[in-house]
C-alpha cells in the first residue's frame, strides 16, 4: 500500500515519497561529512546520492520482500528548502526508523518533528505498533532526539530483526500504545 504521491505535512515541514530526481535537492544538505560521522558509510557524492535514491525509489528487493520500504524527502513548508530524509523499513508491526538532516538543520526540532510525523503515518496506515531505533552509543543527539519521543534502550533478547544495526550499537524502542506496569514491564493498550 502507497500513500499519495503528493507532499504530506506535518506542523512546519512536508514529506514527498523520495526519488531520484531529489537527490539535487538534497545534495548540500547530505553530502557533508558531519552527517554520517556516526554511520558505518562514507558521505556520498551528489552522484552517490542520486543512485541511493534511485534504489530507494525502487522499494525493497525481492530478497528483502517481507519489508516495506518509506522514504521520504523532507522539506520546510514554508520556503520549500529541502533539509533532509526520514525513514522506516517496516516488518510486520515493527517500524525500524532513521533520519538524516543536514548540519544546518540541527538543533531546531526537524527530526523530532519528522519522526512524530513518522510514526503516526506508520501507526494509521499500516499497522505498526513498535518503532526501533539502531544509534552509535557516541550519537549523543540521536540518544536524546529519540529519548524526548519516549524511547527506551531495549535489553537485546527484545530485539526484532533490525535492518541498520551495527555491531556495538544501542537499540531504542518506542510502543506508543502500551505503558509500562509497575515492574516496568509493558503492557499492550487493549483500546483501539
Amino acid at each position: 500500500m502507497m500513500l499519495q504521491a503528493e507532499a504530506m505535512t506535518s506542523e512546519r515541514l512536508s514529506y514527498v515519497r523520495i526519488r531520484a530526481s531529489h537527490a539535487s535537492a538534497l545534495a548540500d544538505a547530505l553530502c557533508d561529512p558531519r552527517v554520517y560521522e556516526f554511520i558505518d558509510m562514507a558521505c556520498p557524492t551528489p552522484s552517490e546520492l542520486l543512485e541511493s535514491f534511485g534504489r530507494k525509489e525502487s522499494g525493497a528487493p525481492a530478497a528483502r520482500a517481507d519489508e516495506s520500504w518509506f522514504d521520504y524527502a523532507v522539506y520546510r513548508t514554508a520556503d520549500g528548502r529541502f533539509i533532509g530524509r526520514v525513514e522506516a523499513t517496516l516488518i510486520g508491526r515493527n517500524a525500524e526508523v532513521a533520519y538524516l538532516f543536514g548540519p544546518a538543520f540541527w538543533g531546531q526540532g526537524y527530526a523530532q518533528e519528522s519522526l512524530g510525523w513518522l510514526h503516526s503515518i506508520l501507526a494509521e496506515h499500516f499497522g505498526a505498533t513498535d518503532f526501533w531505533a539502531a544509534i552509535h552509543p557516541s550519537n549523543r543527539r540521536s540518544i536524546r532526539l529519540v529519548e524526548r519521543l519516549g524511547y527506551r534502550e531495549a535489553p537485546q533478547l527484545t530485539w526484532p530483526k533490525l535492518t541498520s544495526y551495527d555491531p556495538g550499537d544501542r537499540v531504542f524502542h518506542s510502543a506508543p500504545d502500551a505503558k509500562r506496569d509497575r515492574g516496568n514491564n509493558l503492557v499492550r493498550n487493549q483500546t483501539r
